[in-house]
């Protein structure tokens, strides 16, 4: 992979969830506060959860699903977690985030399939 292809890979992941992710906590919450919580919880763990999947999988040759699964768990639980300290709107802020990477998580599967045929 090219530094272009990873940059470009990088953007679109991000973009993808920040624009899922942000619309199902500003239906859920409609609190502008954790809206933007949101985002940062995204740009904190989003690239981070991308590059060291590029590293382990692509660099590595670690088997993919067994590495997906850590690094969402981790993101779902580091994501809860500053759902809970930043934030006393989110009453489960583990549910909330597991509910909010689900659906970007399973957008991106779809993504993936429709555009890497």
């Amino acid at each position: 992979m090219s530094a272009g292809q990873i940059f470009l890979s990088l953007f679109v992941s991000l973009s993808l969830t920040l624009a899922a992710e942000t619309v199902f906590v500003a239906a859920v919450k409609k609190n502008l506060s954790d809206v933007l919580l949101s985002v940062l919880a995204n740009f904190a763990t989003n690239p981070l959860v991308n590059v060291l999947h590029m590293i382990f999988v692509l660099a590595l040759g670690l088997p993919k699903i067994p590495v997906i699964a850590v690094l969402e768990i981790s993101a779902v639980c580091a994501e809860g977690l500053l759902y809970r300290t930043c934030s006393k709107n989110f009453t489960k802020p583990l549910l909330f985030s597991i509910l909010a990477n689900g659906i970007s998580f399973s957008l991106g599967l779809v993504f993936n399939v429709i555009f890497q045929q």
